[in-house]
């Protein structure tokens, strides 16, 4: 990947050199921001964000100014202005500023600090414009050095005041996940991965915390590997939740596919002394069977055979009786099946009413009530607040890491030309 000029010229500056105040355009917040940890590592082992799938204008800033590369054209040209900058889609082409380009630009902010302002919310690395197949808008996606991602990774899917090895322990996972879903799914698309729970919540700059980056730093480039059914051993997806209510569930149990050692579930007597009680034991939820058939019909267009769903039973239970397996019964008679945690997430797709597939079903001719809820999450691989309650007991990040995945292994891999 073409390196911008600005990383070029970065060649040579101490990443620690400096630290600024950025004011953002959007509420007049003061960010601390230091140079970008890993700019000037090579562009393949960055990871690319899609922060924005289809919008048609947005502003952008960078507080040392940036470059505009235009793919279609191979010209370049320089904004110096520190103010947010005005993107659109006009026709077929973006237009930044007063300037005309094409439809595939990249925007690269200048050295040290690489990094920008996306509609008033700040990011490390730069950001791809390019316009949709159907023209209807453009997309953005953030490139940013891996463990700079993760600043903006572990500090929003765990508390950044939690136990360091907890902390640390989360940062290995994040990683090994995202460059999992990266090897797997990236070289297919424009995007590695989203910044929303579908893959995992990325915030930037917004989510770093002095904590939060030395749990980072201080397992740089450490991942597990897993074994799988053929014996094979390479990257797995190192799921996580925030709690198991008292066991992990094995990987093919809810999201199906092939069997993996490290994901087999474990008991975990770790996670009901943080998780809050709300959560752990989670009220009971109430729906009409209405309510059930049309979301599970809207989601599922193949289910309209089905023509109106007028019950369901649980044909499969993993542990502490959490739903694997659904039958969906028809009000012509047919029948389909669909997995407990796709049932879960259809029904409230939030996740914060059915807060997990582990729970009990007490119907009435209209009416279901799930009840007996336990736990917040899919339950699969770390279990967080499990991982909080063994840190808090004294374990480091490795034992927490070796109970909830076990069979794995950590192996370092090379992410930064930085000491």
């Amino acid at each position: 990947m073409k390196r911008s000029r600005g990383l070029t010229a970065y060649r040579g500056v101490s990443l620690w050199a400096c630290v600024i105040c950025v004011l953002l355009p959007a509420g007049c917040r003061r960010h601390v921001i230091e140079p970008t940890f890993g700019a000037d590592s090579p562009e393949q082992t960055w990871i690319r964000v899609l922060l924005f799938g289809n919008i048609r204008e947005c502003t952008i800033a960078s507080i040392s100014g940036f470059w505009v590369d235009d793919a279609d054209s191979g010209s370049s040209a320089e904004f110096t202005t520190h103010a947010p900058v005005r993107v659109c889609l006009r026709d077929t082409a973006i237009v930044v500023g007063e300037h005309r380009f094409g439809s595939d630009i990249t925007i690269k902010p200048h050295a040290p600090y690489v990094a920008f302002d996306i509609e008033g919310k700040p990011y490390r690395g730069y950001v791809r414009l390019r316009i949709r197949p159907d023209e209807l808008g453009f997309e953005a996606v953030n490139h940013v050095p891996l463990e700079s991602y993760l600043f903006g990774v572990v500090g929003k899917e765990m508390q950044s005041y939690w136990e360091p090895e907890a902390l640390k322990a989360q940062a290995v996972v994040s990683r090994t996940y995202c460059l999992y879903i990266k090897d797997r799914f990236g070289p297919s698309r424009s995007w590695d991965l989203m910044q929303s729970e579908a893959n995992q919540v990325y915030r930037g700059v917004e989510a770093e915390t002095p904590s939060i980056r030395q749990a980072v730093l201080e397992t740089a480039g450490q991942v597990l590997i897993g074994k799988f059914d053929d014996g094979s051993q390479s990257l797995f997806p190192t799921y996580y939740s925030s709690s198991c209510g008292g066991h992990t569930e094995p990987a093919e149990n809810v999201f199906g596919g092939p069997a993996i050692e490290s994901l087999s579930g474990v008991m975990c007597p770790y996670c009901q002394r943080v998780a809050r009680r709300r959560d752990f034991y989670w009220p009971a939820v109430t729906l009409t069977k209405r309510q059930i058939s049309d979301a599970l019909i809207q989601r599922y267009g193949l289910l309209d055979k089905l023509e109106e769903i007028e019950d369901f039973e649980i044909l499969r239970i993993g542990f502490l009786n959490r739903v694997t397996l659904v039958r969906l019964i028809g009000k012509n008679g047919r029948t389909d099946t669909v997995r407990g945690e796709d049932f879960r997430l259809c029904l409230d797709p939030t996740g914060r009413k059915l807060k997990s597939a582990v729970f009990t079903a007490a119907k009435t001719a209209q009416t279901v009530v799930f009840q007996n809820g336990l736990g917040f999450g899919h339950g699969v691989g770390l279990c967080q607040c499990g991982a909080q309650g063994m840190a808090r007991n004294g374990n480091d990040y490795r034992s927490i890491l070796d109970f909830y995945f076990p069979g794995s292994k950590r192996v370092a891999i090379e992410t930064s030309m930085e000491p």
